[in-house]
């Protein structure tokens, strides 16, 4: 059978076509000869994904995007981007399919983030959704507290700069000027007193050396007298030891014995028994003795004045003489007065 010219040239056309198809696709990185799975993602903003943005996994490339297009017609709240991955790469149920920048210059990139569940997502299914913080909005976050802290910073720095205004007014100033003037004052009397404390130290120095000596002498006769002293201690230990076994008991019980007696005799007294009861509550009796004694007193005294009155035998057997020495002596009393 003859073909003809236009059939060859139409074959040949159509090959071409399938050739340039296959081509221009394995250039993107599809690979006509290996199995692709394909999963839907739905982002509310595809941030820069287009066709052909392509999908990795740990920095492998394991496929591309094949399509980008709104979820429903009318409605850009929600955009369907559709992957084609290598049919090999199991996906488990929690994969998320993150958009990321590659590089500094904004290239986008899918990056698959495979899940931990022991189910597999199956292929034609969709995975979940989520976007990297870009490097705008990561500089916008770094930026925006060191913003908010510079302007902090700017209005604390204004209110010192306003204080600072209302001090150095002419009456701060000189208030300044005059507390400098008082500090260098008391600089120069401390610096008199260090002077004073400096000089008092040295002619000082020589009673604190003797001072010291005198502590490291009493040190070493406390070192040397060491056995003298644990004797003496022992001693005194031994005398605490005698008083602690006396007979203790003993001696509190006769105390006790003596302080019943004493307190019997006071309760006679007070009740009037005996002398010294009467004594201590006889008023009358008391009163008897007191004048008593007065009297006797006066008796003794007259018997001494006056002995003529009393004693009438002479011891050389005149007895007027003595009479007459006593009226003599009883005249000069009464002139005297």
């Amino acid at each position: 059978m003859k073909i003809s010219k236009d059939a060859k040239v139409g074959l040949f056309a159509f090959v071409g076509i399938v050739i340039l198809f296959i081509g221009f696709n394995f250039m993107k990185g599809f690979n006509f000869l290996k199995p692709y799975s394909r999963y839907y993602i739905v982002y509310t903003n595809a941030g820069g994904v287009v066709k052909s943005t392509q999908v990795l996994i740990n920095g492998f490339k394991i496929g591309q995007v094949e399509d980008v297009r709104l979820l429903e017609v009318g409605n850009a709240g929600k955009i369907l981007v559709t992957i084609m991955v290598d049919g090999e790469i199991a996906m488990p149920k929690g994969t998320v399919a993150e958009i990321a920048s590659s590089d500094l210059l904004g290239t986008k990139i899918i990056n698959i983030k495979l899940g931990q569940s022991t189910e597999i997502v199956n292929p034609n299914d969709t995975l979940n959704a989520s976007m990297e913080e870009g490097l705008s909005e990561a500089i916008s976050n770094l930026v925006s507290p060191i913003k908010e802290k510079s302007e902090q910073v700017l209005a604390t720095l204004d209110k010192v700069l306003l204080s600072m205004n209302d001090v150095f007014d002419s009456t701060g100033t000189a208030k300044l000027s005059k507390g400098v003037d008082d500090l260098a004052t008391t600089l120069g009397h401390v610096k008199n007193i260090t002077g004073r404390l400096d000089n008092l130290t040295k002619a000082q120095e020589g009673k604190i050396h003797d001072m010291f000596s005198h502590t490291e002498s009493i040190m070493r006769n406390l070192r040397n007298n060491n056995e003298l002293l644990s004797h003496t201690i022992k001693n005194v230990k031994n005398i605490t030891d005698s008083i602690a076994a006396a007979d203790v008991t003993s001696t509190v019980n006769n105390l006790n014995k003596s302080l019943a007696e004493m307190g019997t005799m006071l309760d006679k007294i007070n009740k009037g028994e005996g002398t010294l009861g009467q004594l201590a509550n006889n008023d009358a009796l008391y009163k008897n003795l007191s004048s008593s004694s007065k009297e006797l007193s006066l008796l003794l005294a007259d018997m001494q004045k006056y002995p003529g009155r009393y004693f009438t035998v002479s011891v050389f057997g005149n007895s007027k003489r003595a009479n007459k020495a006593d009226k003599k002596r009883e005249t000069e009393s009464k002139g005297s007065k």
